[in-house]
């Protein structure tokens, strides 16, 4: 038996058409090259440019500067598992075709500092440069390919199953096929960002024919 037909999903009636399509396959491996998923992750609204901030540091300093975040690096994985409980009752709850961690860059410029009132301390009254800075985080997000058309309240329904056993908050149903407006409202009414696979994944597909491994060893 496949390690799909044992899932979670599986057990409660969610087909999955596309589990022998190479076409999805394809579109899995086309989701994570370096460029597309960069491409993808600037789709997130993640990243920010001269954003006003003021904070207080556990040092006792009033701060005031400007903010710009922009992603930095993306990483990938296929196939990666979602599961509940442990140990003997550890249980596959199914496996997210593309998941991203988001590697994001934040830079402080534009530092004014001045001690608040801070342990009996007096409060600084005039402001001083201090030096830029970087702070780094990351996100998550998972991409759900579907390269047979299915309904949408099936994906919908699919990802939220996703999202009651894992972290992932951002969720992306890539398609092969167009979606008309109203499917597209209901993925976004259930936060879920929609990606058509257009003309330049056709491309990356006769690419791919046309480019046979020439690293597998023959016997």
């Amino acid at each position: 038996m496949h390690a799909h037909e044992r899932t979670l999903l599986a057990r409660l009636g969610f087909a999955d058409p596309d589990r022998r399509d190479p076409i999805h396959d394809i579109a899995c491996r086309y989701l994570a090259t370096p460029d597309v998923s960069m491409r993808i992750a600037k789709l997130l609204n993640l990243e920010y440019s001269n954003r006003p901030q003021c904070f207080r540091t556990e040092a006792g300093y009033e701060m005031k500067c400007e903010s710009r975040r922009f992603v930095k690096e993306v990483r990938t994985a296929c196939e990666y598992e979602i599961d509940k409980g442990v140990g003997q009752y550890r249980t596959t709850v199914g496996f997210v075709d593309v998941f991203l961690r988001i590697e994001l860059e934040e830079l402080f410029t534009n530092i004014q500092k001045r001690r608040h009132y801070y342990q009996s301390r007096p409060a600084d009254t005039a402001w001083e440069p201090s030096t830029d800075f970087v702070e780094r985080d990351s996100e998550i997000a998972a991409i759900e390919v579907k390269s047979s058309e299915v309904p949408v309240s099936d994906v919908i329904r699919q990802i939220n199953l996703y999202r009651s056993y894992s972290n992932i908050k951002r969720w992306i149903l890539a398609t092969t096929y167009p979606l008309n407006q109203s499917q597209f409202d209901c993925l976004a009414n259930a936060r879920i960002l929609h990606i058509h696979l257009g003309q330049r994944f056709q491309d990356f597909v006769k690419e791919q024919a046309n480019s046979p491994c020439s690293n597998s060893v023959e016997v």
